[in-house]
């Protein structure tokens, strides 16, 4: 893991990592939350410890856990509207499973998939089964930081009169899944592969998304989707 050493340096001597579950910060009058989910020791104890010094001045309380089901019990324990940073490859329950495990809380807001595995194939699949965005444990710490708190935060870019004069196009939350996968370069069945339906049902929304898009290749579908803010 290229960034591994620079998480590290957050575990000096003398500074003992947090265990599994601790707040970074204690204020309860603040309402967001980050909670880490991770079974590696060292990613998640020095990540936690980063991240937590990056959100204290932010008011963002800050935990972690090693497990999902240590996880779930975080969150039911403090009534705080969470981010949650999951990794999607943990023993027990598949990744997209506990994504959406996650996702089912009220109290969850965002759930982040973060792994070493291949971004190109995964990110698809975890914002499929429910997740905000994938990250690569191969990106900075600094990289992540600034990921979640722009979701966090809420923040989002002014837009343009350009794109505010866009027009609006009707698709449903699956024909955008599938308009995703498609503008990431998937075939039919692979896209039925991770959205769990068969080819025949991929191909009768890609029919309706170029329908609803007034065009007839998926060229022409994935450059409108860019043009318009589908994407």
């Amino acid at each position: 893991m290229r960034h591994a050493v620079e998480l590290l340096a957050y575990c000096q001597p003398g500074m003992r990592p947090l265990a599994s579950g601790q707040n970074v910060q204690k204020n309860t009058m603040n309402s967001k939350g980050l909670l880490i989910v991770d079974d590696h020791p060292v990613y998640r104890e020095a990540l936690t410890e980063k991240l937590g010094a990056d959100f204290q001045p932010l008011g963002v309380q800050v935990t972690s856990a090693a497990s999902a089901q240590d996880g779930l019990d975080a969150l039911a324990r403090q009534p705080l509207r969470w981010t949650v940073l999951l990794d999607v490859l943990m023993p027990g329950l598949s990744g997209l499973a506990v994504i959406k495990a996650f996702r089912s809380q009220p109290q969850v807001e965002h759930v982040v998939a973060i792994s070493g595995l291949d971004e190109k194939l995964w990110e698809p699949r975890t914002v499929s089964a429910g997740a905000t965005t994938f990250l690569s444990k191969n990106n900075t710490s600094q990289f992540i930081f600034n990921k979640l708190n722009q979701l966090i935060q809420g923040e989002s870019s002014p837009m343009s009169l350009q794109e505010q004069a866009a027009p609006s196009y009707r698709l449903t939350p699956r024909q955008r899944e599938v308009l995703g996968l498609i503008a990431l370069g998937h075939p039919n069945k692979t896209i039925a592969s991770f959205l769990e339906i068969s080819e025949q049902t991929v191909k009768i929304h890609i029919n309706q998304i170029f329908k609803e898009l007034r065009v007839f290749n998926r060229t022409q579908a994935v450059l409108k989707a860019q043009k318009s803010q589908l994407l």
